[in-house]
């Protein structure tokens, strides 16, 4: 008899406990119309249970608390008016769980607050979307907006910059062709507007101006002469003592300067894409400095190769062109003497691309295989054995660069040429006492007087 009461009993326990159980999971997953009658069913409760404590004043009150989760932002569990009206005696008030924020609690205790004290009627379902509402995420929604905003203005300005390109190409008619344009180069060659525009050296912009002829090729020209053209060589010879210009060769047959002097100069010229008339400021290919008597077989033969760095090496049976650097590294050149050249070309202006036929900064002519690291530190950082370029009044071996610091610039030509200065001036020009702004000032009387000569004549 007692074994039966014992599992009676247990009986009973197991399905409490089971009842207890469902009625708590159903509480996770009340739709909202059934929390709105649930929370106003629990109003209707608490006045009913107001009305029978006025009635009974023996009976003890029944507190009413919420418990509010903010771990993972759930709904709050609200218990039916079904439960309350099954249990006679008041059953304990929960132990309120602890609260994350003191903020989120006052919010939260106020708008449960209202619910209660209002009548079933004025409860609706927004009250119960903003009472449930984790405020965690809006202050997150709330971080969110800015970067989505800066990311949407980004794309605006990508979009606009596209959109502009495109409104001018479409209403502006185009007339020409980008594979017809080309452009020339310092030594007489054509360069193409395709082979600037993969160097980086122009823009789609300017590109779709040229097409529609709202900027000229002359225009466009002049912008990229630094590339086109760029600076010119030592030109000549400013003999002070005599106070006249002299080409090179012929400073040469005067023996003012050696022919070692001359011709790495004149190779510096040659390598850079002309032979420099430094009278009449002519420049030209080596062929037509031989013609026109500006040098002799000797230093043309010379010079022919030089003038290679500007054209390209074409190895015999192949019809490939090689840059300066590539016969360096082929051993067709001397690396000392191909260090010389490119120095030159690096001095007045970039190196020279002899299949593009245009001039390229370091940084590209690195990615072209036109350059490497191991001879940009043998220019940036030269030694006595690498400073091929002589000063014929101090017998200096100096950089290209640093005699070009040296020369004075003709204002008739705007070339540069290299001073000779007199020989009781030659410590002062070595000590840097002789400028060269007095030197290029005797430059300047001297021509202007010898045009006003002429003039009379």
């Amino acid at each position: 008899m007692g074994t039966a009461i014992a599992l009676f009993l247990i009986s009973v326990i197991i399905y409490i406990l089971c009842r207890r159980k469902c009625r708590r999971g159903r509480s996770h997953y009340l739709s909202r119309s059934q929390r709105s009658t649930a929370i106003a069913s629990d109003g209707v409760y608490n006045q009913a249970q107001v009305q029978t404590d006025e009635v009974v004043p023996s009976a003890p009150p029944v507190a009413k608390k919420v418990a509010v989760e903010d771990k993972t932002a759930q709904t709050e569990e609200v218990s039916t008016s079904e439960e309350a009206v099954q249990t006679s005696a008041p059953e304990p008030a929960p132990k309120p769980e602890p609260v994350v924020a003191a903020k989120e609690t006052v919010v939260v205790e106020e708008k449960v607050i209202s619910v209660t004290q209002a009548p079933p009627s004025q409860y609706t379902e927004t009250d119960v979307l903003v009472k449930s509402e984790p405020i965690e995420e809006e202050d997150k929604k709330e971080e969110e907006e800015p970067q989505e905003e800066e990311e949407k203005q980004e794309d605006v300005i990508t979009t606009e910059q596209e959109a502009k390109i495109m409104t001018k190409t479409m209403t502006l008619q185009r007339t020409k062709f980008r594979d017809d344009i080309t452009f020339e180069s310092g030594w007489r060659k054509r360069v193409k507007l395709s082979d600037l525009f993969s160097a980086n050296l122009i823009t789609e912009e300017t590109i779709i101006e040229l097409e529609t002829e709202t900027i000229t090729v002359e225009e466009v020209q002049e912008q990229l002469r630094e590339y086109l053209i760029g600076l010119h060589p030592i030109a000549g010879v400013y003999n002070d003592r005599s106070e006249e210009k002299m080409s090179l060769y012929s400073a040469y047959k005067a023996k003012i300067i050696s022919r070692g002097t001359a011709l790495s100069l004149l190779e510096a010229q040659a390598a850079t894409g002309n032979i420099i008339d430094p009278i009449t400021g002519d420049m030209m290919c080596v062929d037509d400095a031989l013609a026109q008597g500006l040098l002799d077989r000797s230093f043309a033969a010379v010079l022919t190769r030089a003038e290679r760095g500007v054209t390209g090496y074409v190895v015999k049976g192949t019809t490939e062109t090689m840059s300066l650097f590539q016969a360096m590294q082929a051993g067709f050149i001397v690396e000392k003497h191909g260090i010389r050249l490119l120095e030159a070309q690096i001095a007045t202006g970039g190196i020279i691309d002899p299949v593009a036929n245009h001039r390229l900064p370091v940084d590209i002519a690195f990615d072209r295989g036109l350059f490497d690291q191991r001879i940009n530190k043998i220019l940036q950082d030269p030694g006595d054995d690498t400073k091929g370029f002589l000063d014929p009044n101090t017998g200096e071996n100096l950089t290209y660069l640093e005699l070009i610091e040296r020369c004075v610039e003709d204002e008739d030509t705007k070339l540069l040429l290299l001073p000779l200065v007199k020989e009781q001036e030659t410590q002062l020009y070595k000590e840097k006492r002789l400028s060269s702004k007095i030197l290029a000032e005797r430059l300047h009387s001297r021509t202007s007087s010898s045009s006003s000569t002429r003039t009379a004549d």
